[in-house]
């Protein structure tokens, strides 16, 4: 069997479904393989570059179609035999690749089909022709059988993988801990709400500034992670609801962090929103992986992610008083209950979510359909 050669067609290298994007790649490498990846870039281009994968740029800001064109130009003539995307338009491009080359093509899920317009519902609904379809959670792949029931086996549920090596309080140095409290400013002894998160689109961030201002805890401080340079405008949407709600000081906007362990460890609670359009969140299952309390919004992939009551809390969707209430039960629990609550969160992200179970099961479904 020739070794697999694998060209990824993904939004951007950010946050993430970039991450993804670089464990999967990783991951073909060293079973011997090859990987190239074509996105717009980003901020884990130079990761990806390290992994000596090699990096094709496709700026798909542009019409779909002068993307796709765009696309072919750029491939000509590289070696590849089997095609993934991580996104709609993504999937709208890989499908037009792999017909063109007669290459199976796999079609990953990230997230529920959320497109309103007539052209953005058709792209979502190219993702259902791939020859294999990965759905990263359970409730994305429930979304995509209600409306396309005749994949059958086609669509199979691969949950996203961690490094558990990288994610592991035992190898976090108390060194790290105080470099990076220095860097994002954290007030000594406050206990801190973390809600690492890219501020592309509102997920709920409005919600949980309106949550920190009915909690009232003059002692709190809530640190919103992942600015990656100029504001964007949700940024400074963000940045003007924090002074209406006189939150200055309390609640903080900082930069993409490199080293999350550590900035987990930092964290008292670690909280995501967005419920039901959430796919899957990779903040719940590494801050779990750190032994953190996590809180999440009900009904998405993220909630599928933890364990309720046992490893951390869910709230209504939109609903900052339920949001308040989960929080301030993370943070009054006791020393003994957090300690066996981290061990209980550390065992289930350890049964699940490895990623060498993720990739074995990747290399498996690529093996098939590249045979």
């Amino acid at each position: 069997m020739p070794p697999l050669k694998l060209l990824q067609i993904v939004p951007g290298l950010s946050g993430s479904l970039a991450r993804a994007t670089l464990d999967t790649a990783r991951a073909v490498i060293r079973a011997g393989g090859s990987a190239v990846v074509a996105s717009p870039g980003g901020t884990m281009l130079p990761n990806l570059l390290r992994l000596r994968a090699r990096h094709v740029e496709v700026p798909l800001n542009r019409h779909p179609l002068r993307a796709r064109l765009g696309l072919a130009a750029r491939i000509d003539g590289l070696d590849f035999n089997l095609v993934q995307s991580r996104s709609p338009t993504t999937g709208w491009m890989a499908r037009a690749v792999a017909r063109r080359l007669e290459l199976k093509w796999v079609a990953t899920l990230h997230q529920p089909l959320v497109a309103k317009g007539m052209l953005g519902r058709h792209v979502e609904r190219r993702q259902a022709k791939a020859d294999a379809v990965i759905a990263v959670s359970e409730h994305v792949a429930h979304d995509f059988r209600r409306r396309f029931p005749a994949l059958g086996d086609r669509l199979e549920v691969i949950p996203t993988g961690i490094d558990l090596d990288r994610f592991d309080p035992a190898r976090v140095q108390a060194e790290r801990l105080i470099k990076l409290a220095a860097r994002l400013r954290i007030p000594d002894g406050a206990p801190v709400v973390l809600y690492p998160g890219r501020f592309v689109e509102d997920r709920g961030q409005r919600t949980l500034i309106d949550t920190i201002r009915k909690l009232g805890r003059e002692d709190l401080f809530c640190l919103l992670l992942g600015s990656t340079g100029e504001p964007t405008a949700l940024e400074r949407e963000l940045e003007r609801a924090i002074e209406r709600a006189g939150l200055n000081g309390k609640v903080q906007i900082g930069p993409y962090v490199e080293d999350m362990p550590a900035a987990y460890m930092l964290a008292d609670v670690v909280v995501t929103t967005g419920g039901a359009r959430q796919g899957f969140s990779r903040a719940m299952v590494e801050a779990q992986a750190m032994g953190r309390p996590v809180v999440c919004e009900q009904g998405g992939g993220a909630a599928e992610a933890m364990r309720a009551g046992i490893t951390g809390w869910l709230a209504p969707e939109r609903d900052a008083s339920g949001l308040a209430q989960a929080i301030a039960t993370a943070l009054s629990l006791p020393v003994d209950r957090r300690l066996e609550l981290a061990r209980a969160a550390r065992h289930h992200v350890r049964a699940r979510y490895g990623l060498g179970q993720s990739n074995s099961r990747l290399l498996q479904l690529y093996e098939r359909l590249t045979a």
